[in-house]
């Protein structure tokens, strides 16, 4: 005989009025309906002991209510009409609509500061968002999103203060990030786009065209003269000149 499969009824998850107001950030304190909101609360019977369920529960939380449709919220979900209801959606609504305003004003403070950055520097960093998406199934960028873009002022901020060779840390470390997670993306290409950024040769081409050896050479020489030591340059960042031009020499035949 076949057993009779039985299915068990899922359960519906409810929440009461005390758990929601225990989830609200303190900041919504700050909004004028608060008090009113908290005093008819603690004055009402009902609402201490009110049970809703997890869809009234979401709607209360994201304040998609407008007051003209609060009778008809009441009666979809079996609740009092007290005041708590309106004045508590006024004050989330004022709460997310302040966080919203923060969160533009964020934003537009990062993008003023990355316009900010020497062209090369946002040039590369546009083209490692390119690059990643070239490997990416998805055309999109993870990687970039949550390491090198920044997204706070205060990574912003850091970033108007580097220096020349911290930048080629930033995008050693982001190109290592980049093999490391995508396996059609090979490690010698990488080490190509690298060198072209110390070098500051233009990449247009995803993935990287291999730039012509008297293109190396001329940028090598370039830069050379700007960084080598005897001049007052940085030894450090003639060394990673060096290094950046020995790469690309071995695989296109620049003479050294």
């Amino acid at each position: 005989m076949r057993r009779r499969r039985t299915t068990r009824a899922r359960a519906v998850r409810t929440y009461t009025i005390s758990h929601l107001l225990s989830r609200q950030p303190k900041s919504l304190r700050k909004q004028e309906q608060y008090e009113a909101m908290m005093a008819h609360y603690r004055a009402s019977y009902l609402l201490p002991r009110l049970v809703i369920s997890g869809r009234c529960y979401s709607i209360l939380q994201r304040a998609t209510i407008g007051p003209h449709n609060l009778p008809d919220f009441y009666r979809t979900y079996r609740l009092p009409a007290d005041p708590f209801f309106p004045l508590f959606l006024a004050a989330k609504r004022g709460y997310l609509e302040e966080r919203a305003r923060i969160k533009e004003e964020g934003h537009r403070y990062i993008i003023s500061a990355m316009r900010s950055l020497p062209p090369a520097v946002l040039r590369n960093i546009k083209y490692l968002g390119f690059l990643e998406r070239h490997y990416n199934t998805r055309g999109r960028s993870p990687v970039w999103q949550k390491h090198l873009f920044p997204s706070s002022k205060k990574k912003a901020d850091i970033y108007k203060r580097q220096t020349t060779r911290s930048w080629f840390a930033v995008y050693r470390r982001h190109l290592l990030q980049l093999v490391e997670r995508y396996r059609n993306l090979p490690a010698t290409t990488a080490d190509r786009v690298y060198a072209c950024f110390v070098l500051e040769l233009p990449l247009e081409l995803i993935p990287p065209a291999r730039p012509t050896p008297a293109d190396v050479a001329r940028a090598y020489r370039r830069l050379s003269l700007l960084h080598h030591p005897d001049r007052g340059g940085d030894p450090d960042l003639f060394i990673e000149l060096k290094r950046a031009r020995d790469s690309l020499a071995a695989r296109t035949g620049v003479a050294r």
